[in-house]
């Protein structure tokens, strides 16, 4: 049985101080000086699949991480296959390349596994930046198989199927799903990685991660935006400039008897 785990690295926002916040001319925030750490979602991931293989017999589950990004993704990827991860795959990319192309991501991941079919293949709900939260859908298009979420445990697995909790408006729900299938992860139980051992990184000091190239999907099957166009609105309230008590005295005497008037 074969479960490839998808996960993004992004900068860890709760170390980011409010003046260090610099905004970028793109209207972003600048993250370069951040390190950075697994998406929670995809963290929850890579767990789950782990403690899925502990509680089947050894050397039935064969466990794959994919990502998309730059050379400093290869720290993660070989602590991964420390963990147990027998193959580990990285399609070079800077993030530029990739922030708000998520079908750019889709292509590549759904072209790997036709390439290396597996039974299962999970993904976070969403991740910073963009948030855009259908990875798992257009993974689940592209390879014509199921797409279920959000998952939060892995139950059971067997050949031709896996067993999953499942969130759904406010309830808790076990489905099982038959195989070949994709899960979107969401609120997991487990939240947490777990850390390699010093014996466990040494054995995997000398390899290397699957290095492959980004496959662009077709453009005709995008949605372009052709004219964006502001909505200018004007508000019909009363506006102050000043602050503090100031402003709560402006608004109540100058801004109340605007209403009344119109009233």
């Amino acid at each position: 049985m074969r479960l490839l785990v998808s996960f993004k690295l992004c900068p860890d926002l709760e170390l980011l101080k409010k003046e260090d916040i610099i905004v970028t001319e793109e209207m972003g925030i600048d993250t370069h000086f951040l390190p950075n750490i697994i998406n929670c979602y995809d963290e929850s991931a890579l767990e789950l699949v782990l403690r899925l293989r502990d509680k089947i017999k050894e050397g039935v589950v064969e466990l794959s991480a994919f990502t998309v990004g730059g050379k400093q993704t290869e720290l993660t990827l070989k602590g991964l296959r420390a963990l147990g991860f027998l193959h580990t795959v990285r399609a070079d990319a800077e993030q530029e390349e990739i922030q708000f192309f998520p079908e750019l991501v889709a292509e590549t991941l759904a072209c790997y596994a036709k390439e290396h079919p597996q039974d299962c293949i999970l993904l976070g709900r969403e991740a910073p930046a963009g948030n855009h939260g259908v990875m798992a859908q257009l993974v689940s298009e592209k390879l014509n198989c199921p797409s279920v979420g959000p998952v939060i445990d892995l139950m059971e697995m067997d050949e031709k199927s896996v067993a999953v909790l499942v969130s759904e408006g406010g309830s808790i729900k076990k489905q099982t799903i038959k195989l070949p299938c994709v899960l979107c992860v969401g609120n997991a139980v487990i939240s947490k990685l777990r850390i390699a051992t010093l014996r466990e990184r040494m054995k995997v000091s000398k390899t290397e991660s699957d290095n492959i190239s980004l496959v662009y999907p077709d453009s005709r099957q995008m949605a372009k935006p052709e004219k964006i166009t502001p909505i200018k609105a004007k508000r019909r309230c009363y506006q102050t400039w000043k602050t503090g008590k100031e402003a709560v005295q402006d608004v109540l005497r100058n801004g109340l008897q605007k209403v009344l008037e119109q009233i």
